[in-house]
């Protein structure tokens, strides 16, 4: 679920419910700057804390942590033994330097971060009958010479400014991604 602000905070505690009646993980997700067409504003946003409160009040928690210490969704389990949650707070709690994760567009193009501006050209390598190793030389490649943290960027700006927006900053959108 992600958490909007005004358009389903008051659900949360609704889905922690029905996810335990019907045993299954839940994962929350702080509103974020996904592309360029949600209109994300900081105002919009619950917060990491606010969430766990809200469930917390209810059902206390205990943490669990991030699987392998690279997975997206901080873990937390239900006291009562009745199940499990996640969140994940990439814009309260980012975790660029230690993801793992990248994509592949249907276009053929590789994206090392949900937020990257372009991808890398897989298809003509594809296309150019490049061997495995070629393939995996130029991945490695692009993910060792990757920079692109831009969930760091705005958590200063979200803790310094009010009613902070995202920067005139053209994403790839979510949605072309899978993400």
């Amino acid at each position: 679920m992600v958490v909007e602000r005004g358009v389903n905070d008051g659900d949360i505690l609704d889905l922690v419910e029905f996810s335990r009646e019907h045993t299954f993980a839940l994962r929350f997700i702080e509103f974020m700057d996904v592309g360029n067409s949600n209109s994300w504003k900081s105002e919009k946003m619950v917060w990491k804390r606010e969430i766990l409160a809200a469930i917390g009040a209810r059902y206390p928690l205990r943490k669990v942590g991030r699987e392998q210490g690279t997975a997206p969704s901080v873990d937390y389990e239900f006291v009562d033994g009745q199940g499990d949650i996640g969140v994940i707070a990439s814009v309260t709690e980012p975790f660029c330097s230690s993801c793992t994760r990248a994509r592949l567009t249907v276009g053929r193009k590789l994206v090392t971060c949900l937020f990257s501006e372009t991808g890398h050209d897989l298809k003509s390598l594809l296309r150019s009958s490049a061997t495995d190793e070629e393939l995996v030389q130029f991945i490695s490649g692009v993910w060792r010479k990757r920079r692109d943290r831009y969930s760091d960027e705005p958590l200063e700006a979200l803790h310094s400014i009010q009613g902070y927006q995202s920067k005139d900053h053209k994403k790839i959108e979510m949605i072309s991604l899978g993400g």
